[in-house]
């Protein structure tokens, strides 16, 4: 269970690496660069925040890692 876990958190990087990219990308100007500033980062830091989530979960957990018969 806790390579799941690891598995998707890696996975959510992948997303929050776009907004970054997205979020640097903005800054130049334009009508609406302060609303995808804004969407770029909400959106990075909940990806960021649910990958933490997932690792710290997967780092404390104390799953068996035998299986009872």
């Amino acid at each position: 269970m806790n390579m799941f876990r690891v598995l998707a958190g890696v996975l959510l990087l992948f997303p929050a690496a776009f907004c970054t990219f997205g979020f640097l990308a903005s800054i130049e100007a334009s009508p609406h660069a302060m609303l995808f500033r804004i969407g770029y980062a909400v959106v990075g830091a909940g990806l960021l925040a649910g990958a933490v989530n997932l690792f710290v979960r997967a780092a404390f957990s104390r799953t068996q890692t035998i299986p009872a018969p």
